[in-house]
């Protein structure tokens, strides 16, 4: 599977973008995500998920730092330590001001590669622990305008590194030691500066597999398309509502306020889910499937695919002892049709999950 990771916070919306407690990486209580948070001041940094303002879709992330003292952040990790990997992601600015705004990290919060801003809208592409500037890409970037960025980064002692801007050629940076990454933080973390950026549509691929394995190309994720009514199949029992759909249809999960739940192995409860509504020739890379849930005793959940009367069982997945990290299941291709998505079967397509004791 080369497809490692969509984002452009819909699928919880958490962590919700406000001013916070100055303090250390964070995920804010009740607030399910795969990303942390962090701020040195909460009168002057704001980070999370907001909806102003997306590129596309509902969601997008925003971090503003309105003091030259200060720092906002926010950061994910997406599994596994990467030597070569291709990201995609768009970029705005309320306003250009001299700051980095952009990193792969190690596991040890070493820099594999950073990115700046600069007051006249250059664009400053560093490599390496200790960041080496490696091209300056002249007034780049226009305020107030969502740019795409792409990088192509591969860990070595002479590490590869390219990037594209604005769908441009490829611009080589290489030659730098750079180890694998880990984690990717957007936000001037923790360099002091004033930063007013907005992030969306972000796909991460590796080099593996047959498909989702080079450039991205120019995301754009939709929202989110969630449960809108039940089927046959509802052995999971809700705790409130007049159906199991409506208590994990909301945009942002509220945790035990509504939910099903089941205590029996087997247990397999399937959903109707709303329509995409993009272009009807969109090219679908995967869809990733999102299930916000927490055990009791040991358990898995097997997401199931099914379209008429076809149902496909994927690989069981662990479910932890709390909401706070939310299962995602990455589906880059029909399983069913065995081949790339297509609108129109992914619309006919139901989803759901079954209960299993490991």
């Amino acid at each position: 599977m080369a497809l490692k990771g969509l984002d452009s916070g819909e699928a919880t919306r958490f962590p919700i973008y406000t001013a916070r407690t100055a303090g250390s990486w964070t995920k804010p209580v009740h607030e399910p995500s795969a990303w942390q948070v962090i701020s040195s001041n909460s009168g002057y940094s704001s980070e999370g998920v907001a909806t102003t303002d997306p590129y596309h879709g509902n969601t997008h992330f925003r971090v503003q730092c309105t003091n030259a003292a200060h720092t906002a952040a926010m950061r994910r990790e997406f599994g596994a330590d990467f030597s070569e990997t291709y990201l995609a992601f768009h970029v705005k600015f309320d306003s250009l001001t001299n700051a980095p705004f952009f990193f792969l990290r190690t596991s040890a919060d070493a820099i594999a590669v950073r990115l700046n801003i600069d007051s006249t809208g250059n664009l400053l592409v560093y490599a390496g622990t200790t960041p080496t500037l490696k091209r300056t890409i002249a007034t780049a970037i226009t305020p107030n305008n969502w740019h795409h960025i792409e990088l192509h980064v591969k860990a070595a002692v002479s590490g590869t590194l390219e990037i594209k801007l604005d769908s441009g050629a490829a611009l080589d940076c290489s030659g730098t030691n750079m180890s694998a990454w880990r984690l990717l933080e957007f936000g001037n973390h923790p360099t002091t500066s004033i930063l007013y950026a907005q992030m969306d549509s972000l796909q991460v691929n590796d080099t593996t597999g047959t498909v989702n394995n080079s450039w991205p190309g120019t995301p754009r994720i939709p929202g989110a398309i969630r449960p809108n009514q039940d089927t046959a199949a509802t052995d999971w029992t809700r705790n409130s509502e007049d159906a199991d759909y409506k208590t994990i249809d909301e945009p942002a999960p509220d945790e035990d306020n509504s939910y099903i739940y089941s205590s029996a192995d087997g247990d397999t409860s399937i959903f109707e889910f709303s329509d995409m509504a993009e272009p009807a020739n969109s090219l679908i890379p995967g869809i990733v499937l999102t299930i916000v849930a927490k055990r009791a005793d040991p358990a898995q959940i097997i997401p199931i695919v099914k379209r008429g009367v076809t149902s496909v069982e994927l690989d069981p997945v662990d479910v932890g002892p709390d909401y706070m990290t939310p299962i995602e299941v990455i589906i880059e291709e029909d399983p069913i049709a065995e081949g790339p998505w297509t609108q129109t079967n992914l619309n006919d397509t139901e989803f759901g999950f079954k209960h299993v004791v490991p």
